[in-house]
């Protein structure tokens, strides 16, 4: 029985980049549409260099990309006709896994498109100008009732004005007055053109012009060919004059002002029956127009039924397109038969994108899409089985194989089925480049996996920060935010996500707009989780819940004072370790003594004492961890000398001064203090701080009486050794490795004068920079050649001003970085005096209310909503933001650049984002 082992490897690419296989890539025209489409829902293959500024096209499918556009921009139209009639267009969530497009799809959808939107613009078009037509007759009618109002006496009200008078107000003193005769002009003009519209009447007829407006009730629509109609006022205006040479330019005016002008009978009953007419051709429309617009709403729904799918598979189409114009052209200009494209391709998908090539090849002959059978699971097995086998029985099976499949595979005029198939062939050739970073991510472990992606992508084979940040960045967090309550709270809210994330994953998919914050919140759910159980176990360490103290097993701590002592102003209360009466000697089982809660000034000082020490222990057994990761990176990728010149010596550096601090805290707690006799009580016991400035300033200070010299015998002895051997590390970090360098470019030199070689370029410059995801060391000549064909010149000065600049990060990035850690120690002060200050200032004042009951209670309830509500804003977001971003910058510089390169390039796949309701 065969076994297949692809699915360990991939749990196994988490902790390094997957390996990566750079393969050539043959693709027949074809097909090769439908096999791209395959490749990029599946996201397993990395086109190299196609999207490069100075890439030339083959210009093989401009044409296909302009069809996608005139396509898309279909598919636009009608969508906005869609969105301005409220018509429902479907939305399919499964639309990227049962609506897979074909090549021969896209003649369909060009053709379906162009008839809908055919019969979609013909229709609204039409009601468009009966729209149109409508709103002109509205105007016309509104213009006569308004100038029939005007100049009948009909209303008593009004002002009235006879057509004697009127004609007495424009005579003009050129005419005749017995044979003048008043004529007049109605029409219709936009609100926001009407001051200027008038001003240049006046300006151009004076007085003998008289212009009179109305506003309509309504505003109406404005139609503009090609564009949706446009909501504005308008006024209705009346012209009168006596003159007939004015009207042509008033005309002319009226034309470059867009007024519409509109027939005005003379006699009043002319205008009454006019407006009656309007009045009934304006219902004959509307009837006419609610027509047009049920079969334009059905048009438009039977459209929306799979516009959605038509968007989605054309924008593939055009990526896909585009992909294979940037691709290299075999077999000539004249007949192009095959695309080339070099890619990159993880390993354990090698033999699956080879059976996805296969199977759309044979989708792209009219096949039924169907899963992958058993056998051809087996036959991936066996394939995989052969990569493994030695080179030799592997090159002769190969040889055999191909003797075999060399007539079937180019021979096209015999064997048409076998020369459509896609090629996915391994080079063999070394490369310059670096290959891309990829790594097997799930649902819990992309989250963390972002975290340091924000700060930059892994080298090729470098170990992975991702798999122990999932312990150390929670655990970090909690630390400055340990309360039981607050991290209940937290995993609450993020067990409610993962609870419910099928219905938030719909939900964004369906939403219209993205929620950039819940986006993030639901991507960090996992961590949430990790955050908030963390801190529950720190809040129980601490012995806090809600910024209140707990006490489940007993203090070890009493008080023995009466009352004649409390009340001695001269008597120090203090609580004595070394006094049974004070202290049992048996220290609390779980975390810290619930006595440090309640007992004042000394509960801060001594919760200070120890958060600020075990925030220096941690901090140096996180940096010590980074440097062994970083030995593990040497070993891995074959970097000796950085190994010995540059890690070694840094561990040592550390573990001289600064796991020697640790120690002294460690045996400080263990050798000292409780019940212990003299000279190892608590009176007896040194200043931690003080000893290691006297370890590093080499001097002496003398000690109390009854107490020790030394914490240990030979201390000051170790203290002056271990203080020498870390400064004998500073000049190994400094020219340890340009010597190794120059050293071993001598050599190469000679050896190449030896065998009378051309001078070789070299890269020593990023050796120093330990960018490179490969070493020298152990690599035969012939593979040197071949990598390192076009590197950085050889150049001493820099070498050495970047080893100088890297000694001096090394010796004062220790200090800094162990100083760094004390924030641990400080948010956390924050964090309890802050839940104390919001209990005693807020709730605090709900409880000690001394009033009735029927006003007691509503001022607790009161206070308990402010003292939440405060809790969950200030305590929980913002205290939880601001431990959030300072775990994460103790990721970044203190731990990652122990051993992080960070340089990397990621795997990006030719894919299809997935597809949802903003796409």
């Amino acid at each position: 029985m065969k076994v297949f082992k692809k699915r360990q490897t991939k749990v196994k690419s988490f902790f390094r980049s997957e390996d990566m296989e750079l393969c050539q890539l043959l693709l027949h025209t074809d097909n090769a549409f439908d096999c791209l489409i395959e490749l990029g829902h599946q996201g397993a293959v990395q086109f190299n260099n196609v999207y490069d500024e100075d890439r030339l096209l083959n210009n093989l499918y401009s044409k296909k990309v302009s069809q996608c556009y005139e396509y898309l921009r279909l598919v636009d139209n009608l969508h906005n006709m869609i969105v301005q009639l409220h018509v429902n267009e479907v939305f399919y969530p499964d639309v990227d896994r049962e609506n897979r497009l074909r090549e021969k799809d896209l003649a369909k959808y060009g053709d379906r498109l162009k008839r809908i939107h055919v019969e979609a613009s013909a229709v609204t078009e039409h009601y468009y100008r009966l729209d149109h037509r409508r709103y002109r007759m509205m105007e016309h009618s509104f213009a006569i009732t308004r100038a029939n109002k005007y100049m009948t006496a009909d209303m008593g009200s009004e002002l009235l004005y006879s057509e004697s008078t009127v004609m007495g107000l424009v005579q003009d003193a050129t005419t005749a007055t017995h044979h003048s005769q008043l004529n007049y002009m109605i029409g219709s003009i936009r609100a926001d053109k009407f001051y200027s519209f008038e001003l240049l009447l006046y300006r151009l007829c004076s007085f003998n012009l008289i212009i009179r407006f109305a506003e309509m009730p309504t505003p109406v629509y404005e139609f503009h060919h090609g564009q949706r109609p446009e909501k504005m006022r308008k006024f209705a205006i009346l012209m009168m004059t006596s003159s007939t040479m004015l009207w042509p330019k008033v005309l002319k005016i009226c034309g470059h002002y867009h007024v519409n002008i509109y027939d005005c009978p003379r006699s009043a009953s002319e205008r009454e029956e006019k407006v009656r007419e309007l009045s009934q051709e304006i219902l004959n429309v509307e009837k006419v127009l609610k027509e047009a617009e049920l079969m334009r709403r059905q048009i438009l729904e039977v459209a929306g039924q799979d516009l959605f799918i038509v968007r989605v598979n054309l924008r593939k189409a055009l990526k896909v397109y585009d992909l294979m114009n940037r691709l290299r052209l075999v077999g000539g200009f004249d007949v192009p038969r095959y695309l080339l494209a070099e890619v990159y391709v993880p390993s354990s998908d090698v033999q699956e994108v080879r059976l996805i090539l296969r199977n759309a090849s044979r989708l792209s002959g009219g096949a039924d899409r169907e899963e992958t059978t058993d056998d051809e699971l087996d036959n991936l097995g066996e394939e995989e089985e052969d990569e493994k086998q030695d080179p030799k029985d592997k090159k002769e099976k190969k040889q055999m194989q191909w003797e075999e499949t060399e007539e079937s595979e180019f021979q096209p005029d015999f064997q048409s089925d076998m020369t459509s198939r896609a090629i996915l062939l391994k080079k063999t050739r070394m490369v310059n480049h670096m290959p891309p970073t990829y790594f097997r991510l799930n649902r819990f472990t992309r989250g963390f996996q972002n975290l340091i992606d924000a700060y930059g992508m892994a080298d090729y084979k470098e170990l992975n920060p991702a798999p122990y940040t999932i312990i150390t960045f929670p655990f970090l967090f909690a630390v400055m935010f340990g309360d039981v309550g607050h991290g209940i709270l937290l995993i609450l809210f993020s067990l409610i996500m993962i609870w419910k994330h099928r219905a938030i994953e719909k939900y964004q998919i369906a939403s219209t707009s993205e929620n950039e914050i819940l986006n993030i919140l639901f991507a960090g759910r996992y961590i949430i989780l990790l955050m908030g159980i963390f801190s529950v176990y720190m809040g129980i360490i601490y012995g806090i819940i809600m910024a209140k103290g707990f006490n489940i097993f007993g203090s070890s701590w009493s008080c023995r004072y009466n009352a004649t002592t409390l009340s001695d102003p001269l008597i120090q209360l203090t609580l004595d370790s070394s006094d049974p009466n004070f202290y049992s000697g048996h220290p609390y089982p779980i975390g810290m003594d619930p006595v440090w809660a309640v007992v004042g000034q000394d509960s801060i000082t001594t919760t200070n004492s120890l958060k600020m020490k075990m925030a220096i222990v941690l901090g140096i057994s996180q940096m010590m961890f980074g440097l062994g990761l970083a030995a593990a990176n040497c070993v891995l990728l074959r970097k000796k000398a950085d190994l010995v010149l540059v890690v070694i010596p840094q561990a040592i550096f550390m573990t001289c001064l600064f796991c020697y601090l640790v120690f002294l805290i460690l045996y400080k707690w263990l050798v000292f203090g409780g019940h212990k006799q003299t000279p190892y009580n608590s009176a007896c016991a040194p200043n931690v701080l003080i000893t290691f400035i006297n370890m590093m300033l080499m001097k002496r200070e003398d000690p109390p009486e009854n107490c020790l010299a030394d914490m240990y015998p030979y201390e000051r002895l170790l203290e002056y050794a271990l203080v020498a051997i870390a400064l004998c590390m500073i000049p190994i970090l400094l020219a340890g490795k340009p010597l190794y360098l120059l050293r071993r470019r001598r050599k190469q030199e000679k050896e190449r004068e030896s065998r009378d070689l051309k001078p070789m370029r070299r890269q020593t410059i990023r050796e120093m920079r330990s960018t490179m995801w490969y070493s020298t060391d152990d690599v035969s000549e012939t593979s040197k050649q071949r990598s390192v064909d076009n590197e950085e010149e050889f150049e001493m000065s820099e070498i050495w001003i970047h080893s100088g600049i890297h000694t001096i990060e090394t010796v004062l990035g220790s200090v800094s970085h162990t100083a760094s850690y004390l924030r641990l120690w400080a948010l956390s002060l924050a964090h309890d005096q802050l839940s104390d200050v919001l209990w005693h200032m807020v709730l605090n004042k709900g409880f000690s209310s001394d009033q009735p009951l029927y006003y007691s209670v509503p001022v607790l309830m009161a206070a308990f909503y402010a003292w939440a509500i405060l809790t969950v804003a200030i305590l929980v977001m913002m205290e939880g933001l601001s431990a959030f971003l300072h775990t994460l910058r103790l990721h970044w510089v203190e731990f990652q650049s122990k051993f992080f390169g960070g340089a990397g390039e990621s795997f990006k796949a030719f894919s299809f984002p997935p597809s949802n309701q903003r796409s």
